[in-house]
């Protein structure tokens, strides 16, 4: 009885100092459960604002803005594209660009010498060397790239799934007598839509007109920052509205049942393609075991009868 309360105390002890460690370890590198996501909503966002950047004070990130200096591209053109394309995934920091074309290079560097450095740790060459640290620096100049286009895949699908909502609150607000302004404001200063990243963009717009920026100015950039059709589409209503002296309640209930029709489409669509995304892994992983059930049993008497008869 001692040894196996030995045992179990030693069992217990070491299953809880592998979760300390595992807990301990995704508290310090895991995003999604940093220290600043456990502080509350409203002390969280109180001195927080979208036109103010924080200075970089991540090693890796010195690093790669340190060798994005060198590496960033120098024609004004490629710079304008590649800031556009990280404003289109929610990166609107000054050092975006550097910090990006760093990481790529560095990446690359990095995974390009594990390769041979691994072949040192265990005292061998490794074969073809050569071939594989290329593919892995490829690998490392493609990767941020390739989670690049997720961020903005993921960050469009966000503003296309919120803007019908967004149009019925504007809606809501402009046919109940507030102005343009007065109904941006009140639905951004709402504390469960901060974290949507249009209304983030919105709450950047309705800053910028207060500072003086004009309208239709700080509109088509928003659009800009989108890079979502709808939003484009959005804009171009507003500014029409504002120019012909229109109705706006009017035009904002027209372009919110149509951005709802539209929402409703495309999550049809995705039902409809549902099944046939579902063929593939069922035709890989379902049908070998199905036929592995079916066909053993009698493989196996196939296999007891041929040996008997060779017998």
């Amino acid at each position: 009885m001692d040894s196996l309360l030995v045992m179990t105390l030693g069992a217990f002890v070491l299953v809880m100092s592998a979760v300390a460690v595992a807990g301990a370890l995704a508290y310090r590198f895991l995003p999604v459960i940093r220290r600043e996501r456990l502080v509350p909503e409203y002390a969280a966002t109180a001195d927080s604002s979208v036109l103010r950047w924080s200075a970089t004070d991540v090693w890796w990130q010195r690093l790669a803005e340190a060798v994005g200096r060198k590496t960033a591209p120098r024609e004004e053109g490629n710079l304008s594209k590649l800031r556009q394309r990280l404003a289109w995934a929610g990166l609107h920091s000054p050092n975006g660009v550097r910090i990006y074309t760093g990481s790529r290079f560095v990446l690359a560097i990095a995974l390009a010498l594990a390769y041979p450095f691994a072949g040192l740790i265990i005292g061998e060459a490794l074969p073809n060397t050569l071939m594989v640290s290329l593919a892995l620096a490829y690998m490392g100049m493609w990767l941020p790239a390739f989670v690049l286009r997720r961020l903005i895949a993921r960050r469009r699908e966000a503003i296309t799934l919120a803007l019908p909502d967004f149009l019925d609150l504007l809606t809501i607000c402009v046919e109940a007598g507030m102005s343009f302004d007065a109904a941006l404001a009140r639905i951004c200063n709402q504390p469960d839509v901060t974290k949507n990243p249009l209304y983030q963009e919105l709450t950047r717009m309705h800053l910028e007109i207060g500072a003086g920026r004009p309208r239709a100015e700080a509109l088509r950039a928003l659009a800009d920052r989108c890079g979502v059709q709808d939003v484009t589409t959005m804009v171009s209503v507003f500014i029409q509205t504002e120019r012909l002296g229109t109705s706006m309640g009017t035009a904002l209930r027209v372009h919110s049942d149509t951005a709802r029709v539209q929402r409703r489409h495309r999550l049809e669509a995705q039902a409809y393609l549902a099944p046939l995304k579902m063929i593939f892994p069922t035709i890989i992983f379902l049908t070998p075991a199905f036929f592995l059930v079916a066909l053993a049993p009698s493989l196996l008497g196939f296999l007891a009868v041929m040996n008997g008869w060779g017998q």
